[in-house]
């Protein structure tokens, strides 16, 4: 369900739960090393290519350090609990991560990241 199709109630919840675990994917040292490694690479190659040769290393770390995180992301743009997520299946949970997409929740958190730069802090 994307946050614009939730009510207050349920856009509220979703942004509590979303945002402990994103910001802790969003901190994790060796994810942020990865992405620079794909930066680092532009000029080199299509930032296509490099994102495709990163691409299985940053789900795999993601995955390994951060499985709860990213359950808890899924079950909270799908307003399911938590616990339910490991028991979906994978192809409907990708497609439904997917439509859930929402410029409304992703201008959130990167208005977020931008005003904790402004203000000094370390912005992902």
């Amino acid at each position: 369900m994307k946050i614009s199709e939730m009510t207050n109630d349920q856009a509220t919840e979703a942004m509590i739960r979303l945002s402990g675990p994103i910001s802790n994917v969003c901190d994790d040292k060796e994810l942020l090393a990865l992405i620079d490694k794909i930066q680092g690479m532009e000029g080199k190659t299509s930032v296509l290519e490099a994102f495709g040769k990163i691409l299985p290393q940053l789900v795999a770390l993601a995955l390994k350090k951060h499985k709860e995180d990213l359950y808890e992301i899924v079950g909270a743009l799908l307003v399911i609990p938590t616990a339910k997520v490991g028991e979906m299946n994978f192809a409907e949970t990708v497609k439904a991560v997917k439509d859930s997409y929402d410029s409304i929740l992703a201008g959130f958190f990167t208005d977020s990241a931008a005003a904790r730069k402004l203000r000094g802090g370390d912005a992902a």
